[in-house]
């Protein structure tokens, strides 16, 4: 590695540091971070607010001490360069400050522009690099790749167990499996994602709020919260559709079981306002694909899985989560309630999962993986 590529990573983790301060606030666009420099002194930086202001690369101009031009931009993303949008291209600007090289960590998968940016930019002759901390990048944005190219959520499932595989007893007490370090990080995951979502069971059980504490700044952002289930089984009474935030709470259920719902419960649901999804019935429950493609439908781009065992079940056993974040704590319950309840005869027809990331947090394991 010469001098120049210790130099082009350097600045880029910077640029990558910085478009992680858009996170919870910018999408369903990427979070973007750019850094200039010219003659190894970094003259501005700036990345990606909110959706309809400018984008990293005009921000970080703005910035500038001096002028752009013969400097070199890093920028994690492919500047965009299509016009049907709220923003002028980014491209126009890097061309009208005469920048001499752009470096990029990863094309950007938008049919809009996936490397229409980079050749307009080599067209005007300016040097192009790509591929700097690609995957870092990639990581970073992982939402808005899968979300450009599918339009379906990005679903995480989020679970936290005892050594022994429990998510609870079997009374379904389940607080607390983990300590403050785990629930804390769960609280910034939150921050993330678009809606967090729980099973009927999980809800009525443990009335959470779902919404974003534990000392974290929310950015006043305020998740959908989802409850998935029969609703003629739902508690009603708990947080998620007593607080201020009722507008925030979606219900997933079948339109067989609305229909058969007491006139009661149906005039709770009119006079709360509550927002309901209706699926078809696949297995007894909630067909769970088609809720995800409805949701996909209303702008929601990425969703947090927070339970419970059903739920969670249901979503592996079709294969629709992208990632996993596994929690266990040095706890043994005995018997109790697990995550995943298909049982297969050979070891060949088992659940597998790649790249997996192990860390200690607090006095718990964290695995951090995804579906092969």
């Amino acid at each position: 590695m010469n001098l120049q590529d210790t130099l082009d990573i350097k600045y880029m983790e910077m640029a990558l540091d910085l478009a992680k301060r858009g996170m919870g606030t910018v999408a369903p666009n990427p979070m973007v971070g750019a850094v200039i420099v010219k003659n190894n002194i970094i003259l501005g930086k700036g990345w990606h607010v909110q959706p309809g202001r400018p984008h990293a690369e005009p921000n970080a101009i703005a910035d500038c001490i001096e002028t752009c031009e013969d400097a070199t931009i890093y920028v994690t993303l492919e500047p965009c360069c299509h016009t049907n949008k709220r923003t002028p291209p980014c491209t126009n600007a890097i061309l009208q400050n005469k920048f001499k090289r752009v470096v990029i960590a990863t094309l950007d998968p938008n049919p809009n522009v996936a490397g229409n940016g980079v050749k307009i930019l080599e067209g005007a002759g300016i040097e192009v690099t790509v591929g700097v901390l690609k995957d870092e990048s990639q990581k970073l944005n992982e939402i808005f790749f899968k979300n450009i190219l599918t339009k379906k959520p990005y679903v995480h499932l989020k679970m936290a167990q005892t050594l022994d595989g429990k998510l609870s007893t079997m009374s379904g007490d389940s607080k607390w499996i983990t300590d403050e370090n785990a629930r804390t990080l769960v609280h910034q995951m939150r921050l993330q994602y678009d809606a967090v979502m729980v099973g009927r069971n999980t809800l009525n059980n443990d009335n959470p709020s779902l919404n974003i504490r534990m000392g974290i700044d929310s950015k006043d952002k305020v998740p959908y919260r989802i409850v998935v289930g029969n609703i003629r089984k739902i508690d009603f009474n708990t947080k998620i559709f007593t607080d201020e935030h009722t507008n925030r709470t979606i219900v997933l259920t079948s339109i067989e079981d609305y229909q058969n719902a007491s006139d009661e419960k149906v005039q709770l649901i009119k006079d709360k306002k509550i927002q309901i999804i209706f699926t078809s019935i696949k297995d007894d429950k909630v067909d769970i694909e088609e809720g995800l493609n409805k949701l996909g439908d209303l702008g929601i781009t990425s969703i947090l899985v927070e339970g419970g065992g059903a739920l969670a079940s249901s979503l592996l056993e079709r294969k629709l989560i992208d990632k996993a974040t596994v929690f266990i704590a040095p706890k043994i319950i005995g018997s109790g309630i697990s995550y995943f309840n298909q049982s297969f005869e050979k070891m060949s027809e088992a659940l597998n999962f790649n790249n997996v990331e192990i860390k200690k947090l607090g006095n718990q394991a964290m695995f951090e993986l995804y579906p092969e």
